[in-house]
């Protein structure tokens, strides 16, 4: 179907979509649920920058308003700020719905210029609207029932947000349950030192008010013993070889920035023209857990030590079996623009 606005190219699949969704319900405690419905909607939005005018300060941005539902999003602007593929076409291998615009061109400005002016606490004449222009984002809509309800999540097919997923309760978890996590977590170095840590500090806060007299974890002797416990924990899997699953991301060698006497390492991003700059590298994904999963990685620019808006997602596109242990290596590219810094480096996260 031919649009009136340009839109980004998929580059999620369903079944991708579906995996997202799957880890987003089950971090919140859910392990059985059911997926009532999903199809691919394009969703209109007209992106816009505004300027605030508030006296000494004067706040800049963009943003982006829902033409089918008339909220504000800034997810939006972070879509545009990535090299990724438009086209005025839908997705030929997928049926699609296209969202109405219930707000015309003709209206956007003052539509952004009233929601932004009602967000930020200002007068609407001290909120200035420029540079709008209407796209269409493609998002994997799923409806999950779960927790005595029905959720809407809405993926979206260029990078996999689950927007939406964060209204899903958490689960409270029941003692079987926990007690089995908490084995879970002994399989792993890093479960031990998470509970280790855990222990600590919880029986620290619980004697605390007692006084340093009936503390006792002030005591050199408990201390050394709980110590002992956590260095035996790590041991196993040091020496033993326990069960241990993770993900892992680095930037390719080319990329690879060693540190000096007087300069930290990092990353040299490489310019590829037009003010973007790029990163390469590859994650690697194990699973050894009793079901299959599909695994995702979050890789995130930092400049000067600090999170920026650019990343990227990699995805197994089908789920790893379960009992995995030989890791699925997947590639990633991370583009961006306008991003100050001197000293830049990467972080990931599991997804």
């Amino acid at each position: 179907m031919l649009l009136d606005a340009p839109t980004f190219e998929l580059t999620l699949t369903p079944e991708v979509a579906l995996g997202i969704v799957q880890k987003s319900v089950n971090s919140k405690g859910w392990k059985k649920y059911d997926v009532s419905d999903i199809k691919l909607v394009y969703t209109p939005f007209y992106v816009f920058t505004f300027d605030i005018s508030a006296g000494e300060q004067n706040p800049s941005g963009k943003a982006a308003l829902n033409a089918y539902s008339g909220e504000l999003s800034d997810f939006v602007p972070v879509l545009m700020d990535r090299p990724l593929k438009k086209t005025r076409n839908t997705a030929e291998k997928f049926e699609a719905e296209v969202e109405a615009s219930a707000i015309s061109s003709q209206e956007a400005k003052a539509s952004a210029q009233a929601k932004v002016a009602a967000q930020v606490g200002a007068q609407k004449d001290q909120v200035t609207i420029s540079a709008v222009n209407k796209i269409y984002i493609p998002f994997f809509r799923v409806w999950v029932d779960v927790a005595d309800d029905t959720y809407k999540i809405d993926v979206d097919a260029s990078l996999g947000a689950p927007l939406g997923a964060e209204a899903v309760p958490a689960r409270q978890k029941g003692w079987n349950e926990a007690t089995t996590e908490t084995l879970d977590k002994m399989k792993t170095p890093g479960g031990w030192m998470e509970l280790g840590g855990k222990t600590i500090g919880e029986a620290g806060k619980a004697v605390s008010s007692k006084g340093d007299k009936g503390n006792p974890l002030a005591n050199k002797g408990v201390q050394t013993i709980i110590l002992i416990a956590i260095i035996a924990g790590l041991a196993y899997f040091a020496i033993l070889g326990g069960p241990a699953g993770k993900t892992t991301c680095s930037p390719d060698a080319l990329y690879a920035k060693k540190p000096g006497f007087f300069e930290a390492g990092g990353i040299l991003p490489n310019s590829i023209g037009n003010d973007y700059y790029e990163i390469r590298g590859t994650c690697s994904f194990t699973n050894p857990s009793n079901e299959e999963e599909v695994k995702c990685a979050r890789i995130t620019l930092l400049a000067d030590g600090q999170p920026t808006r650019a990343y990227a997602v990699v995805y197994t596109q089908n789920p790893i079996p379960a009992n995995t242990n030989t890791p699925v290596v997947k590639n990633f590219v991370l583009n961006w623009t306008n991003v100050e810094g001197t000293n830049f480096d990467l972080k990931y996260d599991e997804c």
